[in-house]
């Protein structure tokens, strides 16, 4: 009995010496824990409070220099808003340089040599092209946009060069930049990049061809020539940027010995809009051995609008889907011989009716959207 008591004290004074050690452990730790998460929780409101002051600071600053940067955008730069602006302290720059590109977001013409004058008397350009240099992504990003809002045609040099930069945020500035700067120049580069970039980058690209202009056309034409792996890529780029000098090249792409060269002219040819030699190329690629072409050829024809092609598109209802569809599609938009020649096949049996019948389901939305 005495044996079992004893045992039984062991275990309890053990139990004792452990808690005790927990004790020890825990309360330091705890200790020491809400110590770390109350200087987490302060730093928190530090960095909260300084955020807000600074926005604050902004705001006033943004309220004192509007009247000076609101009569530049009026009446250009006058020597009393120069004064008024070199008189600035220099880390009030940034908020100035906002103040005076705010408008160019969404305007340009005479606004834009206003503020690049202003920008040019107190450093910003200056600032602006040394900032291309910077180690931080986002304030060559930055300049870079800068130097594009104002047209700064001294910097496209440099703007070229970021077109490689590590950061995709600093190429794709880059690429907007140009587009903007409006120089020819830009576009041996930007059509380098044109096959090598994203989607995304790839869409900027084509932003920035299609404003500058009348020269971006042969240059494309060039490139594939030079490139012929780049011609279906340059065909498409052509009908996006939509210049009636590129209907002649596509034409000759019209009849290439690669099925998907010839679908993208077509494709273009369409979104550009048919005259009277792209529509018989055209109602000619309605038999072309590619069911791709095939179908561009069709969709072009739809948006020529000229009824004389229903009978063509109409037989192309039997067709392979894709060609047979665009076809189905084209006949909805010509307007009543279109019409007519779908109710004509509504009541077949298979694609052709189906088709017929889908697109005469669908023509009351379609005439609205027209």
């Amino acid at each position: 009995m005495r044996d079992a008591s004893g045992h039984n004290m062991t275990i309890w004074s053990s139990m004792l010496q452990t808690a005790e050690l927990l004790r020890r452990v825990l309360v330091p730790f705890l200790f020491v824990s809400g110590s770390l998460l109350g200087l987490l929780l302060g730093y928190l409101v530090l960095q909260r409070a300084i955020r807000d002051l600074a926005l604050r600071r902004r705001r006033t600053l943004a309220t004192r220099y509007r009247p000076v940067i609101d009569a530049i955008m009026q009446s250009g730069l006058t020597p009393q808003a120069l004064e008024r602006l070199r008189r600035a302290p220099a880390f009030h720059r940034r908020i100035v340089a906002g103040l005076l590109l705010a408008p160019l977001h969404a305007a340009r013409g005479e606004l834009v040599s206003h503020v690049r004058d202003a920008a040019v008397e107190i450093g910003l350009v200056e600032q602006w092209l040394a900032d291309l240099q910077n180690r931080h992504w986002w304030l060559r990003a930055d300049g870079i946009r800068a130097l594009g809002f104002v047209e700064e045609r001294s910097a496209l040099p440099a703007i070229m060069r970021a077109l490689d930069d590590e950061h995709e945020e600093v190429r794709a500035a880059a690429v907007e930049a140009a587009g903007r700067l409006g120089d020819p120049r830009a576009i041996p580069a930007l059509l380098r990049h044109l096959a090598d970039g994203s989607r995304y980058q790839r869409a900027r690209v084509v932003d920035a061809l299609r404003s500058l202009g009348p020269p971006v056309t042969p240059a494309l034409v060039e490139l594939a020539r030079a490139r012929p792996d780049h011609a279906r890529l340059a065909a498409d780029v052509l009908g996006l940027i939509g210049t009636v000098a590129a209907i002649d090249p596509l034409l000759q792409w019209c009849g290439d010995s690669r099925s998907d060269v010839r679908a993208a002219a077509l494709g273009a040819l369409g979104s550009i809009g048919l005259d009277d030699r792209s529509y018989y190329f055209a109602l000619r690629a309605l038999g072309d051995s590619d069911p791709q072409a095939r179908a561009m050829a069709a969709r072009a024809l739809g948006r020529g609008r000229r009824e004389d092609a229903v009978g063509y598109l109409a037989e192309r209802l039997d067709d392979e889907w894709l060609p047979a569809a665009q076809a189905a599609g084209a006949l909805r938009r010509l307007g009543g011989a279109g019409l007519a020649a779908l109710q004509a096949r509504a009541r077949d049996e298979g694609q052709a009716g189906a088709l017929a019948r889908q697109m005469l389901w669908s023509r009351q939305p379609v005439a609205a959207q027209a």
